[in-house]
């Protein structure tokens, strides 16, 4: 009967090891990520889970719990599916998925930086030579992260489609790594809008150390004529919730939940691209600058005018010479 019992609490531990000795490539179709980077994470999720004070108790290994977690990331499966995989109840897979969401959220910085000036002049090189458009040090964009219904304010998510859903605003590089993130708006904001809000817009207009005189970040609603250039961010959204698939639906009903979640997979996203280790670059530290932005976009209208009629002359001319290859 002791015997019994003790096996008995013992089997999540055998099914998290079992998972743990799964072949490399298996365990990469569940996690999307190799054995040796998870390996990496763990490490890291431990240290951020004793600096925060989420390691009091230790009942369960942190790389169990960071399995258990990452699972409810990767994957659309019920909570209560979920338990059933690791022979848990469903409140305390929900429990590991929230600590890891918390320590991941953390670890933001550690994985999601602007790109430093050596960077930002890779990523323009790399644009320019396949695209022939100067210059560019990002790509920006909102995508639609669909939601359930939240208990407050539900209209406010409606977006044009008619669902809710939450507006993302993602930079990414030439690599397709996030460079920044703003997660909260409702759906029903429109990008132009997300952006005047977003801290990115206070720095971006208050500093000077962000992006050159004549740098820029690469749009979809003033460059029709650079689609190609675009599809760099929309296949990291694309990639973005192919690879960790609730966010084609979240089930939640806070607000602060779908956050954070969203804010999680991000940092995930680049840890993967990034085989664990930490991305370089400039991180937003301190207050942000005191500015009005949207009249500083308004003042700086004539400038931007000019720029996008030079950037149009210059694709026109790459246009020719592409044609006469």
């Amino acid at each position: 009967m002791e015997q019994d019992v003790h096996d008995h609490h013992n089997q999540p531990r055998r099914r998290t090891l079992m998972i743990r000795q799964l072949e490399d490539a298996t365990f990469r179709r569940h996690f999307r990520m190799s054995k040796e980077v998870f390996e990496r994470l763990v490490l890291v999720v431990g240290r951020q889970r004793e600096r925060i004070g989420l390691l009091l108790r230790r009942r369960t290994p942190v790389a169990d719990a960071t399995l258990m977690g990452l699972w409810v990331l990767f994957n659309p499966d019920t909570f209560r599916s979920e338990g059933l995989n690791f022979n848990k109840s469903p409140s305390v897979i929900y429990h590991h998925y929230k600590v890891l969401t918390q320590v991941l959220c953390a670890l933001g910085s550690r994985y999601i930086k602007w790109p430093s000036e050596i960077e930002r002049e890779r990523t323009a090189t790399f644009y320019e030579r396949n695209f022939g458009f100067p210059n560019i040090v990002g790509s920006i964009d909102g995508t639609l992260i669909d939601i359930t219904a939240p208990t407050e304010h539900k209209q406010r998510y409606v977006d044009r489609h008619g669902n809710y859903s939450m507006n993302v605003q993602i930079v990414s590089d030439h690599k397709r790594l996030i460079r920044d993130i703003y997660v909260g708006q409702p759906g029903s904001v429109n990008d132009s809008c997300v952006f005047r809000r977003s801290p990115l817009s206070r720095n971006l207009y208050g500093r000077q150390d962000l992006m050159n005189e004549d740098q820029h970040l690469i749009g979809d609603g003033g460059y029709k004529l650079t689609t190609k250039c675009r599809a760099t961010v929309e296949r990291l959204n694309e990639l973005f919730k192919k690879r960790l698939s609730r966010l084609n639906k979240l089930h939640c009903k806070k607000v602060g939940t779908f956050v954070r979640h969203i804010a999680a997979a991000a940092v995930m996203h680049n840890c993967i691209l990034l085989d664990g280790h930490p991305c370089d670059g400039v991180v937003f530290q301190g207050e942000l600058p005191v500015i009005d932005v949207l009249q500083t976009m308004n003042d700086l209208e004539g400038a931007g005018e000019r720029k996008r009629v030079m950037i149009r002359g210059v694709l026109e001319n790459f246009d020719l010479e592409f044609q006469h290859l």
